[in-house]
This record gives C-alpha cells, sequence and structure tokens, in this order.
C-alpha cells in the first residue's frame, strides 16, 4: 500500500485566506509515460482553483519533467486531467503548486459546493477542486494530513472531515475520500460533541449552539438506527455570494451554504440536514445516471421526514406539510412522467429533472415500507431492506428487490419497472407509520428553470394531499 501525505500551508490576507500551498508526499514511484496524478479540471461545471504556482514534480534526482493529458468524462461531468511523468522516478516523489480560493463570478450559483471558497476568516471547499491525487480512485493509501499554519494568525486552525487537532493519520483510506472531504482553515468557530462536530466562520443566520444541539440528536439517532460503525461527522457553513441555503453531502460530513441576507430557521435547517445526514447509509449504484438515483434521494427525504417525527422533534401537523412538500411535488413537476433514464441524461441540465427522483423515490419507498409492515404483521420495515443492502459496498436496483422479499416475501418487481418508467404511483394509504390519510386533490403545477422558482401559476392538475390522521 502507498502512502499519500498531503501537506496544506494557507496563507492570510485582508481577513481570509488568499492562497493554499500544498505538498503531496508520495513512495508510489512514477514511470515514464504513465499517469501519475489526476486532478479534475471542472466538475460540474466548477473548475479547479487557480494556480498561483504551477505543479512542480520532484525526486532524488531532481525536477522530473511532466506533462498534462485530458482523459475521458467520468459520470458525464467529471473531468479529469492527468499529469505524466517524462522520466521515471527515483525514491519517494514530491508534487507541489499553490492555489487561490476561487471566487464566484456573478450570477454564479454553486450547487453541489465543492468549490474552495474564501469568505471573511477562512477558506472552505472539497478536495476535488484543488488536489492531485492518483489516478486510480479505488486504490486505498496510508492517508497523512498535516496544517502548516505558520503563514495565518495566532487561532486559526486547520479542520478536515476526519480531524480538527491539525493532523490526521488513516490507514486503509480511498483514494476518492481524499477528494470528497471538506478542508477548512482560518479562524474557525465551532460546537463539538462527540462524535458530531460543527465548524463556522463569522456569523450564522440561526442560533448555533441550538442547531448543533438538533444535529447531534439528529445523528446519534440515525447512527443507532443505521448500526453506524462509528466515526466523527462534521457540519461545515460556509457564507456564499448568492442568495438561498442548501448544501451538499460528502464523505462523512455535509457542507451547508447561505447568503449573509438568508434567513434561515432551525426547523428548515434541521429538515436539510436530516436529509444529508442519510446519505452516510444508504447507498446504490448510480454510474448510469438515474439507475440508483430514486433510492440515494428517495431513501434521504423518507427518513429525513420520518425521523425527526418519531424524535418528537417535528409534529404531526408540520410533518404533514413536509410529506405534502416533498412528496406532493411530484405532480407539481411537469417532467414528472419522464423515465429514470430519461432523468438521468438531463439531470445536470434542467432543475425540474433534479427535483423529481427525490419525490418519486420518497413515494415508492414509503409504499414499500407500508407493505412490508402489512406482510411481516408490523415485525419488519423498509429499514430491514436498508439493513441488508448495507452488507454489500455497492448495492444494484436488483439487490433491492431481493432484500425486499428476503424481508418481506413480497415480489415488488412490477412497482419497481414502473417507477422506472414513469408511471404515476397511487400512495399507499397505511404509508409514512400510518399516521397520515391521502386522498385525491388538485394540485397547481408549478415550473422550475434555471434555478429560480417561477410564480405559482400554472395549470391545475391532478395529484394528492396528505393530512394528519384524526
Amino acid at each position: 500500500m502507498y502512502s499519500y501525505s498531503l501537506k496544506l500551508q494557507p496563507e492570510w490576507k485582508d481577513d481570509s485566506v488568499s492562497s493554499l500551498h500544498i505538498e503531496i508526499t508520495t513512495d508510489k514511484p512514477c514511470r515514464k509515460g504513465e499517469d501519475a496524478f489526476l486532478r479534475i479540471r471542472n466538475i460540474v461545471n466548477i473548475p479547479f482553483c487557480p494556480f498561483q504556482k504551477d505543479p512542480v514534480l520532484t525526486d532524488e534526482k531532481g525536477v522530473v519533467s511532466c506533462h498534462e493529458e485530458d482523459r475521458p468524462v467520468m459520470q458525464s461531468f467529471i473531468y479529469p486531467v492527468v499529469l505524466v511523468a517524462d522520466r521515471d522516478s527515483q525514491g519517494p516523489v514530491t508534487l507541489s503548486y499553490t492555489v487561490s480560493p476561487r471566487i464566484q463570478p456573478e450570477g454564479f450559483r454553486s450547487s453541489p459546493y465543492f468549490d474552495l471558497v474564501p469568505e471573511k476568516g477562512g477558506v472552505n471547499g472539497t478536495g476535488n477542486t484543488f488536489l492531485y491525487v492518483f489516478p486510480d480512485l479505488d486504490r486505498t493509501v496510508t492517508f497523512d494530513l498535516c496544517w502548516d499554519l505558520s503563514l495565518m494568525p495566532a487561532g486559526a486552525k486547520g479542520i478536515w472531515n476526519f480531524s480538527s487537532s491539525g493532523t490526521a493519520h488513516k490507514e486503509d483510506f480511498l483514494m476518492s475520500n481524499v477528494l470528497e472531504t471538506v478542508y477548512m482553515c482560518g479562524m474557525v468557530k465551532a460546537v463539538e460533541s462527540s462524535p458530531v462536530g460543527f465548524y463556522w466562520f463569522d456569523t450564522l443566520p440561526f442560533d448555533a449552539e441550538e442547531g448543533a444541539g438538533r444535529i447531534v440528536k439528529l445523528f446519534k439517532a440515525m447512527a443507532e438506527m443505521f448500526r453506524d460503525k462509528g466515526g466523527d461527522y462534521r457540519v461545515f457553513a460556509r457564507h456564499n455570494q448568492f442568495p438561498g441555503y442548501g448544501g451538499t453531502a460528502l464523505t462523512r460530513s455535509y457542507l451547508f451554504g447561505y447568503e449573509k441576507n438568508d434567513t434561515v430557521s432551525l426547523d428548515d435547517l434541521q429538515d436539510l440536514l436530516a436529509h444529508e445526514m442519510v446519505h452516510n447509509w444508504p447507498t446504490m449504484d448510480d454510474s448510469e445516471a438515474g439507475r440508483g438515483t430514486w433510492y440515494l434521494e428517495g431513501s434521504a427525504e423518507y427518513y429525513s421526514t420520518i425521523v425527526p417525527f418519531e424524535l418528537g422533534m417535528r409534529s404531526a401537523e408540520k410533518t404533514a406539510e413536509v410529506i405534502n412538500r416533498k412528496a406532493g411535488c411530484y405532480w407539481q413537476n411537469p417532467m414528472h412522467t419522464l423515465s429514470n433514464a430519461e432523468l438521468g441524461r438531463l439531470y445536470w441540465k434542467d432543475l425540474r429533472c433534479q427535483r423529481v427522483p427525490y419525490a418519486r423515490g420518497i413515494l415508492f419507498l414509503s409504499n414499500i415500507d407500508a407493505q412490508i409492515r402489512r406482510a411481516t404483521e408490523g415485525n419488519k420495515t423498509l429499514l430491514d431492506v436498508e439493513l441488508k443492502l448495507l452488507e454489500k459496498r455497492m448495492p444494484e436496483p436488483s439487490d433491492f428487490l431481493e432484500a425486499v422479499k428476503f424481508v418481506s416475501g413480497l415480489d415488488v418487481t412490477d412497482q419497481y419497472e414502473h417507477m422506472c418508467a414513469g408511471q404515476d404511483p397511487v400512495p399507499d394509504p397505511d404509508a409514512f407509520l400510518g399516521k397520515f390519510t391521502v386522498r385525491k386533490a388538485k394540485v397547481r403545477q408549478q415550473d422550475f428553470q434555471n434555478a429560480v422558482e417561477k410564480k405559482d401559476d400554472g395549470p391545475l392538475v391532478d395529484g394528492y394531499v396528505w393530512e394528519v390522521r384524526k
């Protein structure tokens, strides 16, 4: 197993981080003409950070000349570039370069929040947009991280997903997780309650202590529910330059973004974080866009709806509102008749197509849960299916069908195929724990384009509405 040692040296200027010097040292040899390192030139229209100093590769003999080459696009939205060595290396090699945090252009709306963005107090972002890694992202390495804060003010901190101490050591660490984790440095403010940490700069649009308390309560309940194997979970907050709040789920973490004038209620924060928190556990192969999105997002929507209700963190009345917003919006979306494959092809091109899998997933999974409960007289639930799938590193949709049959004896293949084809579901009357009734109703179709929600003046269409069961 090769080593991958990362040293990060941020530089302070004008109340923020102006540059980040990076040194990557490894015992993995570079061979002439072979791919030595990889970076992501562009991911979901977010570019790699600008270079202040271009990459230099060195070994025991000195500089190893190299050049960059583009490689085929991955997952339709990731554009990799590789660094190719022009000679064989001797001994350990070090790749050094300096980047500037990205200044988001006028009118830009970041989704997901991968870019390394500065603000008053510091900088944070994911490795996707500023780190070189080995080309084989499924490779495991011995990973070491060290923050050099010698160019920062007194009191500055360097935080990473798995460490708030300024250093980290991980054995058998996936190369892809070097990219899909959050790095934060500066005058960091924090609330920590093991194993959960919450970190931000400057000011927040809600009470930090109470927000952190809700995060801790939700995570501990979900960790027990999904039989988490243990480990840290961290939430990072950042100030964006555009209105609207949201975030991105990453490896054992969540990156929350807000604009300084946003009004964020703790209930809204709780719902957002609960959804993203679920992404720590249920997974499914989605390498072919749309194949597993319904499960990934549907699971997050379902458990972020029922868990706060079961914990007493949300009333039945508020939960009905959440169900109507998450599941009821299915019929309001003019793209809801598209198949999962069609939605996958358009996912990053049309915001409406991004929203359908969330609603389709929660409708399908809530129906399956109700059927499992009836078939097993309440002894089994959807959670038993989810736990069965967690035994696999990357389950397939067929594994879901097999798990349902194993847990309940039910064959839901036809329902699954209808769901994938975009056929309208009929909500199960016992869905959502049997605590709510559902009725047919006229709902107003809405249109969401270019990340801007249009005025609610669309035509009335057939849909459903949920209410608290009396």
